[in-house]
């Protein structure tokens, strides 16, 4: 399906949220803001990637889409309706139409249970199908992930990552769902698994018609299998552009950063001006000014003044970069 033609299937307007930090004194507990102030829209039949280094909101911005946790302020739409403030009850009517997979495959599943108990209990609790049909079903969702029917009766301990993440996928499937969240599922597999997980998962898109939030912190990865990717950075979202745009002209300082400290494969590239940040994340940052203000290398005058506003730049590419906005 076209961008153009896709209607918005997930979407965030103004989502925070914040972890209260308890001291040695619980009168003067820190708030930390892991989510500030995010707008976002998935449209249908995209991929959409959320890139940032460890701490970055990321994960925490996976629960909110998944309501496994509630944002403190904002909103959250899925197909049109706010399900953020739907009473749980409601909203566990809605949970088959989306599904998370995780990094962790190991932890994911079960290992008391055998494969097909684990495809088995989603279809179950949502009473979906008789004894008969739920069997067929697993059947058809191994051979739909490349696992042989015969591994059913077999234990998560039994497959390797790559195989139990696959597993995993599988389970996110089995209720058919409009939307999968990927929270950096291919980050703890090797080089070569990464890449047969990538190439299933655009399969099963384009098979199914699947929308996906693509979380990650590997670059190629999320290159590779997003429409759209979003950039974060202490929270917030610095830039949104396509996947080639995002890629080919950066525009926001941290995300040339995070593209010159990912490895070259072509000698040539290895020698080229690179994009460095200074310092480390300021916990204290100076009140009003951009966050990344102490680390950026073009920061000016400018910069003290920050706004948290985004603007487009170019059709489809949006930063909250004040010097970008100018140039």
């Amino acid at each position: 399906m076209s961008e153009k033609n896709a209607s918005p299937v997930l979407e965030t307007r103004h989502v925070w949220k914040d972890y209260h930090i308890a001291g040695e004194n619980s009168l003067f507990a820190k708030t930390f803001h892991a989510v500030e102030d995010v707008s976002l829209t998935v449209k249908k039949g995209e991929t959409f990637g959320i890139v940032g280094e460890s701490g970055c909101g990321k994960s925490t911005m996976a629960r909110l889409l998944m309501c496994l946790e509630l944002p403190d302020d904002g909103e959250i739409y899925f197909q049109g309706q706010r399900i953020d403030r739907l009473p749980e009850h409601a909203r566990r009517k809605l949970r088959p139409r989306f599904q998370m997979v995780f990094q962790d495959s190991g932890s994911s599943l079960n290992p008391r249970k055998r494969v097909q108990d684990i495809l088995s209990e989603p279809m179950l609790y949502h009473k979906i199908g008789n004894g008969k049909q739920i069997d067929r079903r697993v059947e058809e969702l191994l051979s739909m992930v490349g696992l042989p029917v015969e591994m059913k009766g077999r234990y998560p301990h039994e497959f390797s990552g790559g195989q139990r993440q696959r597993i995993c996928i599988a389970r996110a499937l089995s209720l058919n769902p409009d939307v999968v969240v990927l929270d950096e599922p291919v980050s703890a597999l090797d080089v070569s698994v990464q890449a047969q997980i990538l190439n299933l998962l655009r399969e099963l898109q384009e098979r199914l018609g699947l929308t996906y939030v693509f979380i990650g912190h590997g670059l190629g990865a999320v290159h590779y299998i997003s429409h759209r990717i979003a950039v974060m950075y202490m929270g917030r979202v610095v830039e949104v552009g396509t996947s080639d745009e995002l890629f080919d002209h950066p525009a926001h300082p941290y995300t040339k950063a995070l593209l010159d400290a990912a490895p070259a494969a072509d000698a040539d590239a290895r020698f080229r001006p690179r994009t460095a940040l200074k310092g480390e994340i300021d916990e204290h940052p100076i009140a009003g000014a951009c966050p990344l203000y102490h680390r950026c290398p073009n920061a000016g005058k400018g910069c003290l003044s920050f706004s948290g506003e985004i603007e487009e730049i170019a059709p489809g590419h949006f930063t909250v970069c004040r010097k970008a906005w100018e140039e």
